[in-house]
């Protein structure tokens, strides 16, 4: 038989029940709130998988997407691993950098021209050519200009793990025809660059 005791401990047992039920429905409601609200902030960015030399030519294994804080994203960032293969590395990548429309420097082009490496042994030339600058490459050998007016896109950082740099070589990165890549790809092989601008 019920009596007036039994009762209240049994309504007071039910209610820290659907107390302790709320609360769990209370706190999954603000955790799915917080988490709807962190999804909704982040984006998909293109980063590097692995250090990338600068100077070198980006496949498909060398980038990958991330989800990223929308605020963690700087301007300029690749959202499409499509927009990165086949283009240049304008300095070293490393592993988990974010890719921006500053970092990489166009490939081939609907002209036909490409972005080649060019190793010069003397490192002030690099202050002379900055990104936009016309100049006019020797092979320092023979005294003949190699290729003439060509556009220079980038001058990786000294340090930024260019395999073509060494102890007292810059890099520069310019924009040429395929032969006159072929023209300055032969004369490195057997002569030091040179350049005068224009």
């Amino acid at each position: 038989m019920w009596t007036s005791g039994k009762l209240i401990s049994l309504i007071r047992w039910h209610r820290r029940g659907i107390a302790a039920v709320l609360a769990g429905v209370t706190m999954f409601a603000a955790l799915s709130a917080v988490t709807g609200k962190d999804t909704a902030d982040l984006v998909s960015v293109v980063v590097a998988t692995h250090l990338v030399t600068a100077g070198s030519t980006v496949t498909g294994t060398d980038v990958r997407l991330s989800r990223l804080p929308r605020q963690a994203v700087p301007d300029g960032a690749l959202t499409h691993t499509g927009d990165a293969v086949g283009k240049v590395a304008g300095t070293g990548l490393r592993s988990g950098q974010i890719l921006t429309d500053l970092t990489l420097v166009g490939g081939t082009t609907t002209d036909g021209s490409v972005v080649l490496s060019v190793k010069l042994d003397n490192p002030e030339l690099a202050a002379l050519a900055p990104p936009g600058t016309r100049v006019t490459l020797y092979a320092t050998t023979s005294a003949q200009a190699v290729a003439s007016h060509v556009l220079v896109v980038a001058v990786p950082a000294a340090g930024s793990g260019n395999v073509l740099s060494g102890s007292t070589a810059t890099v520069l990165l310019v924009r040429v025809t395929p032969d006159e890549a072929g023209a300055i790809t032969m004369a490195m092989s057997s002569s030091t660059l040179t350049l005068a601008i224009g």
